[in-house]
């Protein structure tokens, strides 16, 4: 077993209440499932209402060293480890893919691959949005990468061995606290080992996105410190293993006030983590990227919904939150090389 790495922030060994147990048999009795019969099909375009033009957020093969806001734009403030200014709705301003990566990142990183972490492996972390065949699994060999993202090849190559690696951490109903009880396992966890670390034992991955929040929010109201209470154990334990965590916000907004959202991007700055502002990258979307229900995510071609030869998949929050993560990895792979 490797040795825990000590958390770099404030102090916060959370202890896991019983009402982990309680609101994760409860959440998954409301998972999100397929939304009907229109969600087996394609969506067709022509039955959409066009979105409004868009100044593009997406990079491109000419653009994508320049995913910064513009000159002309107000940066959200920088915070520090001693002063955080936020004003509501920081969050929505931040860049869809982390511009650079702080010290600490870096740090939990190298710990990591000291500790034998695989640089070339990542872990999915989510609920049904985040999971095969729909998120990533596609660039295992089923997608089209079009001109304008060509030059994300050496992405899939470098992390070619995680894309098709099957993962029960991202299954229907997966909340916070779900992750954090052995009741869900499969056959290879040991007993009792939460569902978080059995994953991270069996994928032995240098990197985590976590995408966790929409079935959390169904609750959200009724109990709001205790996805944040969860979010921190889990980050913890990710740092703790030598993981680099990734954070990435949701399109929907279940809750109601898009607290969720803000709680992620919150974190992020205060564990110094990269952030994925999945949410900035679907609000010019079709529906903003979500089906009717206001849960699932829309899409233009069947799964794996990662054929971007043509710029209508742009339009649509399956091909968007694909090819937005593998700029996020291409991202982390020029940043983070792997030892020589």
């Amino acid at each position: 077993m490797k040795p825990a790495l000590p958390c770099n922030n404030p102090p916060r060994c959370w202890s896991i209440p019983l009402l982990i147990f309680t609101a994760a048999l409860l959440l998954f009795l409301s998972a999100c499932q397929p939304a009907g019969p229109a969600a087996s099909e394609p969506i067709n375009a022509l039955s959409q209402e066009t979105p409004p033009a868009q100044t593009p957020l997406l990079a491109t093969a000419t653009q994508h060293d320049t995913l910064s806001l513009s000159p002309t734009e107000t940066s959200p403030p920088v915070p520090t480890q001693t002063t955080i200014v936020r004003t509501p709705g920081f969050w929505k301003e931040l860049p869809i893919l982390p511009e650079e990566l702080s010290v600490r990142a870096r740090e939990i990183y190298q710990q990591g691959l000291a500790m034998g972490n695989d640089p070339r492996v990542y872990t999915k972390i989510g609920d049904c949005n985040s999971m095969s065949p729909d998120f990533l699994a596609g660039f295992g060999g089923q997608y089209d990468l079009g001109e304008d993202f060509a030059y994300l090849q050496p992405a899939i190559d470098y992390f070619k061995k995680s894309y098709r690696l099957p993962n029960q951490a991202t299954n229907p109903g997966t909340t916070t606290s779900r992750l954090l009880v052995s009741l869900w396992n499969n056959d290879e966890c040991l007993p009792n080992e939460p569902m978080l670390e059995c994953q991270y034992r069996v994928d032995n991955p240098s990197i985590a996105i976590i995408m966790l929040g929409t079935i959390d929010a169904k609750t959200h109201q009724r109990q709001p410190e205790v996805y944040e209470q969860n979010l921190r154990v889990i980050i913890e334990k990710t740092i703790s293993l030598g993981i680099l965590p990734v954070l990435a916000t949701k399109a929907d907004n279940i809750e109601g006030d898009n607290s969720i959202n803000e709680t992620i991007a919150r974190l992020a700055i205060e564990y110094e983590l990269p952030l994925w502002n999945f949410w900035k990258a679907a609000q010019p979307l079709v529906n903003h990227g979500l089906q009717t229900d206001g849960e699932h995510l829309n899409f233009w071609s069947a799964p794996p919904s990662t054929d971007f030869s043509l710029p209508i998949a742009l339009d649509y929050g399956k091909e968007v939150k694909n090819i937005t993560a593998l700029q996020l990895l291409n991202f982390l792979m020029e940043e983070l090389p792997a030892p020589q």
